[in-house]
């Protein structure tokens, strides 16, 4: 198993949800799947108006990038001389469609010496001079990214957990040294978070700092890829927070007890308001939300501590 910005894949689970992906994006172009019974001819399917075909492959494990490149490599040598091997088998399955593309999609590409075998390939099998090709026959790679919005569409359709954020994403961020404005409303209102029995901890106060202003770049960067990848939840998402954040302004006017409490009260709401409106997001992908709209307004408005 393999973690990506779009979940857990293994070899089934991503041939799977790339079918579904292949169904609901070029049904109306006749995409014909190619079951792996009896034989494995090297294609997963085809769309027979376009004369496209696929052949998906993911990873087993989370490999180094040489080995990575290694298998993807191997992989495609070992499918495309298939298309050879089994040309015939292949055409009584398509008829007159001919093959002009030949795509390989997996989940992440890491080394662009895997272009550099693919176009060699390519000449090969042109070569070849089969007949359920076109004699300009290209080999297409893919990674993910180009079905961003057919895979979130599907998850949502399977009842899946929408998922933007990768656990083997380790952002680094370093802090800016420039006394912005916005970095002067952070520092003062997390003092207020950082004093104890009237004095302030200075050690926690610096990290607090941090830690906020981490945690609106970080959270900046997933409402775009959202935005890029899936816009209708990105607007949805967006008219929780354009809602809550008009009453934040009042929270705020009328707050007696603690700054923390108030900033823990408002990161709660926030993030069960965006639960309930959008159930199907990713419990990771709605916490940072959360943190993130609230770092934000602590370093703008409308949360305001006295």
């Amino acid at each position: 198993m393999i973690q990506t910005k779009y979940g857990t894949f293994n070899g089934d689970g991503w041939e799977d949800i790339c079918q579904l992906v292949f169904k609901y994006k070029y049904g109306a172009e006749n995409y014909q799947e190619m079951p792996a019974s009896p034989g494995d001819f090297g294609i997963e399917g085809v769309i027979k108006n376009l004369g496209v075909a696929f052949q998906c492959y993911c990873p087993d494990h989370h490999y180094t990038q040489d080995v990575l490149y290694e298998k993807q490599r191997d992989k495609i040598t070992k499918d495309l001389g298939k298309l050879k091997k089994y040309q015939l088998d292949i055409a009584a399955r398509i008829g007159s469609v001919k093959i002009k593309e030949w795509v390989f999609l997996t989940p992440t590409i890491t080394d662009n010496k895997l272009l550099k075998h693919a176009q060699s390939k390519e000449l090969d099998v042109r070569g070849w001079g089969l007949k359920i090709l076109t004699p300009d026959f290209k080999v297409v790679l893919k990674d993910a990214d180009f079905f961003a919005l057919e895979i979130n569409a599907v998850q949502l359709m399977r009842g899946e957990k929408l998922m933007f954020l990768s656990s083997l994403e380790q952002a680094e961020i370093e802090g800016s040294q420039d006394n912005t404005e916005y970095e002067d409303n952070i520092s003062r209102k997390n003092a207020s978070r950082c004093t104890f029995d009237g004095e302030l901890n200075v050690v926690k106060h610096a990290k607090l700092n941090r830690v906020t202003v981490k945690k609106w770049v970080e959270g900046d960067s997933l409402l775009k890829r959202i935005e890029k990848d899936a816009s209708d939840v990105y607007f949805q998402i967006m008219r929780v927070v354009n809602q809550y954040e008009a009453e934040v302004d009042e929270l705020c006017i009328t707050w007696q007890g603690e700054a923390e409490e108030l900033v823990s009260k408002v990161k709660g709401e926030l993030g069960g308001r965006i639960s309930e409106a959008l159930p199907s997001l990713g419990e990771a992908e709605r916490y940072a939300i959360a943190d993130q709209m609230t770092s934000k307004w602590l370093a703008l408005c409308p949360l305001e501590i006295e």
